[in-house]
């Protein structure tokens, strides 16, 4: 055998060190590290690689942040895909230990509690998208692992509530930061302030604003390639040029943007504002946007090619104007008809006052509140963490004073601080400049600590033999024949919780009877007597109800919610009961 393995090292050794990377960026990170174990030139090799590192590390972040790091880093691959995995075992073992610590809060998890996060996040250039990058993956792994009814830390619902909430603080304190600084500098056209309801309700997704600058551009080349066709005598000149000289009429262009969006691309206009419909990348490649939506990229498109449109957002109107200037004296205005593209005369409003050219000016801030109202009105209630999050950006743009508002102080404190070399700096998420983190760590630490209200004293609850069923099953009420799932109980009714109670009128047991909390899939709490609970003998995952007990439970296990440790030590006899369902359901024909 050692004859055998000398012989293969010799064999080794000989290869080519091209040939030698080639096999090794076929192998798993510890491999590489085993095999450089094994002697001292295959670990030259190895550690001097940094093509072999570079490739290795290339597949775990994005590709605008890779190519942010080959233009500022300092090369050492090797050392950076370290740093990296260390940075998400650390990570990782800051989400695990928040459960224990939060669970008896009553309140939301605020700012002040995730500082540590970004103490992390703000101690390198680079490490505020690294943390950003490993909760995001996180979180679209734990529910590859709980679509399959399985789960382990930190891979659990548990764990993915805790990283959905410090990605909400990371995020918006970055995006306060960035609408302050691109107010100031005017850079806020209605693309990126579309972007950016989208980045700030949906956290769990960069969606940077490079890659709706290339789709945009994208549809521009398409116009600018229709409108060659159409005068190639002319192709040579630009169109800003052809505009200037009167051998290419604004009309025209605009023409070439409806044909583009309606005719070749069949875009569909909903009045639906969520996540897919205002996502302009998503948008562009479903064919289907909301009007709000298909109103920025026109408007982007347009301003591309040299057309001056306005696009005006009003609290509950909104709409894209042309002026025809052909004739300066009279100029004609014009609106483009959001569902077709195609360009009208505007009319004028016969209880208007004003004369029919008045003119009307872009404010990012209107349209940003008329996205949030049209956002909020198609949510139609929903409790999610993307309507929570719009709520917050209310918060930052200074509609609530609330002690509990974590971003209260943000607008009062970047615009009293507007002056500060940040404020003149790009500002890019993937390389922090050290003005920027000084400046996201002040707002880290702007607000004054709030003492946490918590829950009673922890008891344990003792079971007793007519308390019939367990926290985590799936349930369903006798008579208004909802499903829901069980968070807790009582031994008997507790009067403080009466709120609660639905008509629970002519009970055949009283109040003495257990009573239950139960998460309805509505998202409303209820608290439901004994006799009116049944069991469900097949029961499958309730999704939508899954960001409300997420704190309390760690997966479905394909028949109930498992309890997460602090559940568990709340309610020790509980998973018993639900395997004693468990096994009696299975018997069931």
């Amino acid at each position: 055998m050692e004859n055998k393995a000398e012989v293969f090292e010799c064999y080794m050794s000989s290869l080519p060190v091209e040939v030698l990377t080639i096999i090794l960026q076929q192998c798993e990170c510890q491999d590489i590290l085993a095999f450089a174990s094994t002697c001292k030139d295959f670990r030259d090799i190895v550690f001097s690689n940094q093509l072999l590192w570079k490739n290795k590390f290339k597949p775990i972040v994005t590709s605008y942040m890779f190519e942010s790091l080959e233009k500022n880093g300092d090369g050492n691959w090797f050392n950076e895909l370290k740093e990296f995995y260390l940075l998400k075992k650390r990570i990782y073992k800051e989400l695990i230990a928040m459960s224990p610590k939060y669970y008896w809060h009553c309140c939301d998890i605020t700012l002040e509690d995730v500082r540590n996060f970004f103490d992390i996040a703000l101690s390198s250039n680079v490490n505020y998208f690294y943390v950003i990058h490993i909760l995001q993956g996180l979180v679209k792994e734990v529910n590859n692992y709980i679509a399959k009814n399985c789960a382990k830390k930190p891979f659990t619902m548990t764990e993915i509530y805790y990283a959905k909430v410090v990605l909400r603080h990371l995020m918006h304190t970055f995006l306060a930061v960035k609408w302050v600084k691109f107010h100031m500098k005017k850079e806020l056209p209605p693309e990126v302030v579309v972007n950016f309801f989208l980045q700030w309700i949906d956290s769990d997704h960069m969606h940077p604003d490079a890659e709706v600058t290339v789709k945009i551009n994208a549809l521009v080349e398409k116009v600018k390639k229709i409108l060659n066709n159409l005068q190639p005598r002319w192709s040579s000149l630009s169109v800003a040029e052809r505009i200037a000289t009167k051998v290419l009429h604004e009309k025209q262009v605009l023409g070439a943007i409806t044909q583009v969006l309606f005719h070749e691309n069949n875009m569909v206009i909903t009045v639906t504002v969520n996540l897919e419909t205002l996502s302009i990348t998503e948008a562009l490649e479903c064919n289907c946007a909301s009007f709000i939506t298909i109103a920025a990229i026109y408007h982007a498109v347009a301003n591309r090619c040299d057309v001056a449109c306005d696009l005006v957002s009003f609290p509950s109107h909104l709409f894209v104007e042309w002026r025809d200037r052909s004739d300066h004296r009279h100029p004609v205005v014009y609106s483009v008809d959001l569902g077709s593209g195609e360009v009208h005369p505007k009319r004028r409003c016969p209880f208007s006052k004003t004369d029919h050219v008045a003119t009307y000016k872009y404010c990012p801030d209107s349209l940003l509140q008329y996205i949030y109202s049209l956002f909020n009105s198609s949510m139609d209630g929903v409790k999610n963490w993307n309507t929570q999050n719009a709520l917050h950006l209310l918060n930052f743009l200074g509609t609530s004073h609330s002690q509990t508002n974590p971003y209260r102080n943000f607008l009062a404190y970047l615009i009293g601080h507007a002056h500060l070399p940040a404020m003149n700096i790009p500002l890019d998420i993937t390389n922090l400049h050290d003005e920027h983190i000084e400046l996201i760590k002040s707002l880290a630490n702007l607000n004054t600590p709030v003492k946490p209200v918590k829950k009673e004293k922890f008891v344990k609850k003792k079971r007793v033999s007519k308390v019939k069923y367990a926290v985590g099953m799936v349930c369903c009420h006798r008579k208004f024949d909802y499903v829901g799932v069980i968070r807790a109980w009582d031994q008997s009714c507790d009067l403080n919780y009466a709120d609660r109670m639905e008509m629970e009128l002519n009970l055949q047991y009283g109040i003495k009877q257990p009573f239950y909390f139960v998460m309805a899939e509505d998202q409303s709490c209820r608290y439901v007597a004994q006799e009116n609970i049944v069991e469900i003998t097949r029961p499958v995952r309730l999704v939508n109800l899954e960001e409300s007990i997420a704190r309390e439970f760690t997966h479905f296990d394909g028949f109930a919610y498992v309890a997460n440790d602090q559940k568990r030590a709340e309610y020790p006899d509980d998973a018993h009961i639900v395997d004693v369902y468990r096994t009696r359901c299975s018997l069931k024909p």
